[in-house]
């Protein structure tokens, strides 16, 4: 884990600070505690950085399951619902010290959904704008607002914390060889404990990350390394 390391500069500011603060000079006095502000502001993002890196390093890939009809029962498209996305992935993002909100406000044609992901004395905003969905025979205002905000919390969630989304039908239809990913796969199943298994983790994440079909079989791996090491 990446901490903010203690070094012997603390007692040299507070000293610095009683210096100041004996001279009178109330400008300087100011200037200095603004100075010390930033370098905490600074200091909260960095470890929210490193501890929302290592976070990310333990999410798995997310699949499109739900089926999304038209009103004559025809399938549309799929997707991965909010509220199955907040229960698989709340307790990863509680382990790691974060916490996230929702709030929205009226915008030109529809809302703004915010999310706020805050932790470790910092915060991260991301915002998603979402058309008002159109009222008809079986959507009345009330029903079309809901379903403005659902969606629109869904993608900040995504978006926010880095989600990777993958579509069953397209992963199955890769001719790619999964022997590809061998040298990672060994990596993966050469850990001899949890903190091995976490290192190799982050080093595959940050490689293939942007691969759904690697990032499929290569979490298949480390889950059952995991499973296997507990």
């Amino acid at each position: 884990m990446n901490n903010i390391a203690v070094t012997d500069e603390q007692p040299n500011r507070d000293m610095m600070m009683l210096k100041v603060i004996e001279s009178g000079n109330i400008e300087a006095l100011e200037r200095f505690i603004a100075l010390r502000e930033r370098e905490r502001t600074r200091e909260a993002a960095i470890e929210f950085d490193a501890h929302f890196s290592e976070m990310q390093a333990e999410f798995p890939v997310v699949y499109k399951r739900k089926i999304a009809r038209d009103y004559g029962g025809n399938e549309m498209y799929k997707y991965a619902p909010l509220e199955e996305l907040q229960v698989e992935f709340q307790p990863i993002i509680a382990k790691h010290g974060f916490a996230y909100t929702f709030s929205e406000e009226s915008i030109e044609g529809g809302k703004r959904i915010t999310m706020r992901i805050s932790g470790h004395g910092s915060e991260r905003l991301n915002h998603y704008d979402v058309p008002t969905l159109d009222t008809n025979k079986r959507t009345n205002a009330a029903q079309a607002g809901g379903g403005t905000s659902s969606y629109g919390q869904r993608y900040a969630f995504k978006a926010g914390f880095g989600l990777i989304i993958a579509d069953e039908d397209n992963d199955a239809q890769d001719d790619r060889d999964p022997a590809e990913y061998a040298d990672a796969i060994a990596d993966i199943s050469d850990a001899q404990n949890m903190d091995d298994l976490m290192e190799a983790w982050k080093a595959i994440y940050t490689r293939h990350s942007g691969d759904t079909y690697a990032m499929k079989i290569l979490t298949a791996a480390k889950d059952k390394r995991k499973a296997a090491l507990q």
